[in-house]
């Protein structure tokens, strides 16, 4: 990029996500990024675009998020002084050489600079210094996949390869396709089975095929003994924290016995498998 950039010590509070729609979050890569700045500090500059009430973050969402996650006032920055278009570009031309950018993130990125800023797609490969095919292309790739999904992708609840193999389906049929997927827990290739076996069907057959997507897609190893258990109580507790999160009160006012024997029992558990760890780990 062109603009000047001043390095300087931000206040995290002064700092907006707006660009953060254009990323996929990484719950698990946050807490690596947690625990390395624990230990070393922060290694690297983010980069931000100035703005009237403090900065816009383009790179380095993980370094801020762990910030807060850690409670510290001030960030490290290059700090722009451009425009949203070129900050979009920056998001592809930062994190590219470096391999932390999906196909489908540089693909909402194009969007963006196509619908919202509303460049030609030739302008946008100009600016990006890429072949005009190219940026059709990764276009075609995020305007395949629904809303739903890309919300699930964006959001971490899908993976990226995951999403892809649903974005085969025709957009009406992937909402609950991708449903069916998450609550299973597919890897990519076995989503990829389910989504062939999909094709090869009509319509109206998808809704009887999600309900037991097993019979189509091989099942995994079953687990037996200690480990079926322990996933059982995941599973329950899981489904007991989301239920009790869309209750009404009138529910959980005819609950409250059992919610009483739960909260006595579930203790009991997390000691046990405390104790379990101390000793075999």
């Amino acid at each position: 990029m062109d603009d000047q950039a001043v390095l300087e010590e931000i206040e995290v509070s002064t700092v907006g996500e707006k660009f953060a729609e254009l990323r996929i979050a990484k719950p698990r890569m946050v807490l690596a990024m947690e625990r390395s700045m624990v230990k070393y500090g922060q290694l690297s500059p983010v980069v931000c675009m100035r703005v009237d009430a403090g900065c816009e973050m383009i790179d380095g969402f993980k370094r801020l998020h762990a910030c807060r996650r850690l409670r510290r006032k001030t960030l490290t920055a290059r700090v722009l002084t451009t425009t949203d278009r070129a900050c979009k570009a920056a998001i592809i031309q930062l994190n590219k050489a470096g391999g932390s950018i999906s196909d489908l993130e540089e693909a909402m990125v194009l969007r963006s600079l196509y619908r919202d800023d509303k460049l030609t797609q030739q302008e946008i490969a100009v600016l990006l210094g890429r072949h005009k095919s190219w940026v059709s292309r990764r276009i075609a790739l995020i305007e395949r996949v629904s809303d739903e999904v890309q919300q699930d992708i964006r959001l971490g609840i899908m993976s990226v390869s995951v999403g892809r193999e649903v974005a085969r389906l025709p957009r009406c049929n992937q909402k609950e396709a991708a449903a069916a997927v998450i609550k299973h827990r597919f890897t990519s290739r076995e989503t990829a089975k389910l989504v062939s076996y999909l094709l090869s069907r009509p319509s109206y057959a998808y809704p009887t095929i999600l309900a037991s997507p097993w019979e189509v897609v091989e099942p995994r190893e079953r687990p037996t003994g200690l480990a079926a258990k322990l996933l059982s109580f995941q599973r329950a507790s899981d489904a007991a924290s989301k239920t009790l999160k869309d209750s009404c009160s009138s529910d959980i006012l005819g609950s409250t016995g059992l919610i009483r024997q739960t909260i006595t029992s579930v203790p009991q558990t997390v000691s046990e498998l405390k104790k379990a760890l101390e000793v075999h780990i």
